[in-house]
């Protein structure tokens, strides 16, 4: 059995002016760096920025953002979380970063390079440690940019769907021991599927039963971490909200900002969306490629930094300043696939409208259509998971899932080949009701791009545990996108009922999926009468 490796500790960053224990309300000490900008300045706003990764190794890049940040005028404070790398205490991901944010805030006001005002930034994990210094509400934190991120990170169920491997691996390769695992933390074809962790990782399969147990019920979890209720409704500061079409938190993403716009802080609500995957790779053709790897090569991660903080440090400066009066930027810009980057007033743009494509046989029409499609579901032998990784899928490219579709556990629904380019602008939702012989099953939808030769590569993708009566219909949020489809492309909807890797396959029969130690081939039965895939499309 392969030993998980790990990402190990790394040496302290020289270019900080100092590295700091910063002592929090229980005595536990956080490993704390401080880069200062020139000398001479006098007390300056502070970007904060608090992750589990390590926060001066080269896998998030840490060092290289601080810098950024010191050389346009900020200080800037990064921070080890609770029980991570070089910070005491333990690892419990989530439950104390509210009060952890405010004591290292009360530590950085009483600094004497402080000016009193403090920023946040950061992605994934390190958003969630904006959103929840947010809910507190502290005097000095005037404004934030949650990236890739969502208030609802912890909930392990992006979209309302099912709970994937993806995350749940991350709660044992990021929390299972002080540093982050690379490889190795967790295996997908273990029975039962929550026998997940490596065995050498004890507080991993801790960790990973516990959120499963918190995906059966994510509400009272998230209601525990936020008890004043939805923190992005709350929200009294203006946000740079950013993510990406590709990225699997996009839902929470956008989610938070739509509940923004009810906030107190409303009118300073801004909302970047890219063509990017959770790590900030762009979408490209299927033949395009990649060109430099930030990732990877010194000299891209040069060129990187300053154009991932191109528009955040103009919002911060703004804000951490004396300033009152709105940012003068568009409150939407988003890139949108083929086509290039636009600005908007809102989202979804004002030019968008709902358009409803039919499911047929094999077909995606503007007609309903009545009867019934079945396909087989073998949990012995499931649908494999196509992506290598999630977090950067589109890193190495998206795959082509063409063959895929000639398996008989999958049904397939195609367009016509397209007279004329369609923009999805929007969100996209599936519709249907389904009959499969046990009380419940699941379904996974995948929207895909169908270039003229047959290559097929997702756009979005989700998946729903559902009852399986045939009477109840079961909803798929796909998520939101701005993607081109050109002349001479289909969109495919691809439905299963598996998809190994990324969700713990059915096993046939009424037992959990996550206990069934047994499996039994069944027939899912789509019937067609009401079933629909809804999208937001340009109208041109």
């Amino acid at each position: 059995m392969t030993v998980p490796t790990r990402l190990l500790q790394s040496v302290a960053d020289r270019r900080a002016t100092r590295e700091e224990r910063v002592r929090m309300r229980d005595g536990v000490r956080l490993a704390t760096d401080v880069y200062l900008p020139a000398a001479g300045l006098g007390p300056v706003p502070t970007v904060l920025i608090r992750l589990p990764y390590d926060k001066t190794g080269r896998y998030t890049f840490i060092p290289q953002i601080a810098e950024h940040f010191a050389a346009h005028g900020f200080a800037c404070v990064t921070q080890d979380v609770r029980g991570k790398y070089r910070s005491e205490g333990e690892r419990e991901p989530f439950i104390r970063e509210a009060d952890d944010g405010c004591d290292t805030v009360d530590w950085i006001i009483s600094q004497d390079w402080s000016n009193g005002a403090v920023g946040t930034w950061g992605d994934s994990y390190y958003g969630f440690t904006q959103w929840a210094l947010a809910s507190r509400h502290h005097p000095a934190h005037r404004a934030m940019v949650p990236r890739v991120t969502g208030h609802r990170f912890g909930d392990m169920r992006p979209g309302g769907g099912m709970p994937t491997f993806t995350l749940l691996d991350w709660v044992i390769d990021a929390w299972a021991v002080r540093e982050l695992i690379l490889t190795g933390g967790a295996r997908h074809d273990t029975l039962p599927a929550r026998s997940a962790a490596h065995p050498s990782l004890p507080d991993g399969q801790r960790l990973f039963e516990r959120f499963v147990t918190v995906a059966e019920d994510p509400e009272a979890f998230v209601a525990g971490l936020f008890p004043d209720g939805n923190p992005a409704e709350r929200l009294t500061i203006p946000a740079l909200h950013t993510g990406g079409w590709f990225d699997n938190l996009q839902f929470w993403q956008l989610d938070d900002w739509h509940a923004a716009q009810r906030s107190p802080a409303s009118e300073h609500q801004f909302l970047r969306m890219w063509t990017s995957d959770h790590e900030d790779y762009r979408w490209r053709e299927a033949d395009e490629p990649l060109v430099a790897d930030f990732g990877e090569d010194a000299d891209a991660l040069a060129e990187h930094v300053p154009r991932l903080l191109s528009e955040a440090i103009p919002f911060l400066r703004h804000y951490l300043g004396d300033r009152h009066d709105r940012w003068p930027a568009a409150t939407v810009r988003y890139e949108h696939a083929r086509v290039g980057v636009r600005d908007a007033a809102e989202w979804p743009p004002r030019r968008s409208e709902q358009k409803t494509f039919h499911l047929a046989a094999g077909a995606l029409t503007d007609s309903p259509a009545t009867g019934e499609l079945s396909w087989a579901h073998e949990p012995a032998d499931p649908v494999p998971f196509p992506i290598r990784s999630e977090w950067d899928q589109n890193r190495t490219g998206l795959p082509d899932e063409a063959s895929l579709h000639a398996r008989e556990d999958v049904a397939i629904f195609d367009s016509p080949p397209l007279d004329a380019p369609l923009d999805l602008v929007g969100g996209i939702d599936v519709s249907a009701r389904i009959s499969a012989g046990t009380e419940r099953t699941h379904v996974i939808a995948r929207l895909l791009d169908v270039h003229p030769g047959g290559r097929a590569t997702m756009i979005l993708a989700n998946a729903t545990d559902c009852v399986a009566d045939g009477r109840q219909p079961f909803h798929v949020r796909l998520g939101d996108t701005a993607y081109r489809l050109p002349a001479g492309h289909r969109l495919r909807l691809a439905l299963s009922s598996s998809l190994a890797g990324q969700y713990p396959v059915h096993p046939g029969t009424d037992e959990s999926a996550w206990d069934a130690t047994t499996h039994r081939p069944s027939r899912q039965t789509l019937h067609l009468e009401h079933a629909t895939l809804t999208a937001r499309v340009d109208r041109g």
